[in-house]
């Protein structure tokens, strides 16, 4: 016999599964945060998004990268930048690091192709201001924080060159 909070959890993760399948359905979600409609696009290379292009704001829906089975459902507010290691120190895309404001689990996002340069810049220039306990839980997760000396690969990266 199951309890009550059992039931409940069931018909909470329905439910979402439910609202998840209309949204996407209809080409897209709106963000817990802003509330803007957010296009799901495969031509922008954007099928797979879970974070808002106009506030970069996500939502805590995965466990497993991708796997999108978390019950906690929680805003993720975008915190930092890092780049994907692709090996032998060669770095990558841009990853929005973001923080979720439910359970505090931190986690790493691809940008997308229409998330906003200045939005994307004032992430980074923010995460300067982190409190210290956070960029240990950061580092600890083996998550690269860009620094403020990373500013010109960050900027080659969005805009093609050097901000002079």
């Amino acid at each position: 016999m199951k309890h009550y909070g059992d039931s409940f959890e069931y018909n909470a993760k329905k439910h979402r599964a439910q609202e998840w399948k209309r949204e996407h359905n209809a080409g897209g979600f709106r963000c817990s945060h802003c509330r803007q409609f957010v296009v799901i696009n495969d031509i922008m290379g954007t099928a797979n998004r879970n974070h808002c292009n106009w506030c970069l704001w996500s939502k805590h829906v995965d466990q497993a990268k991708g796997d999108r089975r978390a019950t906690c459902g929680g805003g993720m507010e975008p915190i930092g930048l890092t780049f994907k290691h692709e090996g032998h120190g060669k770095m990558g895309e841009i990853m929005l690091i973001h923080l979720c404001s439910a359970c505090q689990k931190i986690s790493i996002n691809r940008i997308a192709r229409d998330d906003p340069e200045t939005s994307i810049m004032d992430v980074f220039r923010h995460s300067f201001r982190l409190p210290v306990t956070l960029r240990l839980r950061i580092v600890k997760g083996d998550i690269f924080l860009l620094r403020e000396q990373d500013e010109q690969d960050l900027h080659i990266q969005l805009f093609g060159h050097q901000d002079n």
